[in-house]
């Protein structure tokens, strides 16, 4: 097969704060951005919002709850694991080890619009938000939804399965439950599937100490609470809920000498007052663990 590209017309590998230009005076005009603005080379948006909330360090994690859930921890060695995702992270000398779940605000969302068509009406005629009113009585469910188990495979799965094919499941139905019944264990299912992939992550040698949640299902109390003691893990969320464009300008702030490292952000992140403990549901409870931290720095040459 003949080279779709000669190997001049490849970009240039460089870091994610590297400058990799400026803005040009036919930029600046469309833009309104000054001419000359050097320009960092940039990353994903899921890794620049990791980077916004502060996950810099071994032990940090990420978790976006957003219409998928979506997984970054990092970690000081390279995983190989066909289950999860590894590789380089933004920051020198880290690793990444990530996942997701293709239906999180997407399966609540589903949830909405079939079996809460009325709280939907009922909003769109002025009333309060369909979500908060489907989490109204939620706390008398009791753990377990009362026997119900949901697999939130309605759109396939990508990690730890890796099957689009995959289909949705909602086992061990009684005439006992209520639709509040099926959207608790909707919301656990989601919390089952973080604890699948801590599971792997420390299986791997990967120890997560720090897990910060981002995206609309932070809104949710409950929800966090569920997660939480799901897994057996604090849950915090963060005061920065800006999202990736925050992370870009720090590193933006980096690569322009602004901040000497990625280290240099951590007092500029700080936990929003809400964090979700563990509550104690049964004489076995887990405890939530305790690591030592480091922020990682480049290797030695």
């Amino acid at each position: 097969m003949p080279a779709l590209l000669r190997p001049d017309q490849l970009a240039t590998v460089c870091n994610t704060t590297d400058i990799a230009g400026a803005i040009t005076r036919q930029a600046a005009a469309e833009t309104g951005l000054a001419a000359g603005t050097p320009v960092i080379a940039g990353t994903d948006d899921s890794g620049a919002e990791a980077v916004s909330i502060g996950v810099l360090e071994k032990g940090d994690m990420m978790v976006q709850l957003g219409s998928t859930m979506y997984i970054i921890g990092l970690a000081d060695k390279l995983i190989k694991d066909k289950r999860v995702w590894s590789g380089d992270f933004i920051i020198p000398g880290a690793y990444s080890v990530q996942g997701g779940t293709n239906t999180a605000g997407a399966l609540t969302r589903w949830y909405r619009d079939h079996l809460y068509p009325d709280l939907l009406r009922e909003e769109e005629a002025g009333a309060a938000n369909a979500y908060d009113g489907m989490l109204d009585g939620l706390n008398q469910i009791p753990p377990g939804s009362d026997g119900l188990i949901t697999l939130p495979y309605l759109a396939g799965e990508r990690t730890p399965l890796n099957d689009p094919y995959a289909k949705g499941v909602i086992f061990g139905l009684h005439l006992k439950h209520t639709r509040k019944h099926l959207y608790r264990s909707a919301l656990e299912s989601i919390g089952y599937s973080l604890a699948q992939h801590l599971a792997i992550f420390e299986e791997n040698g990967v120890e997560v100490c720090n897990i910060i949640a981002v995206g609309g299902g932070t809104k949710s109390s409950i929800w966090l609470q569920i997660i939480a003691d799901i897994t057996g893990k604090t849950i915090a969320t963060s005061d920065v809920n800006i999202g990736a464009s925050f992370g870009d300008a720090a590193m933006a702030a980096i690569g322009t000498g602004y901040f000497s490292g990625f280290s240099s952000l951590r007092k500029y992140l700080t936990p929003a007052p809400s964090i979700h403990r563990i509550r104690k549901l049964t004489g076995n409870t887990r405890n939530t663990s305790v690591c030592s931290t480091s922020y990682i720095t480049p290797p030695r040459t």
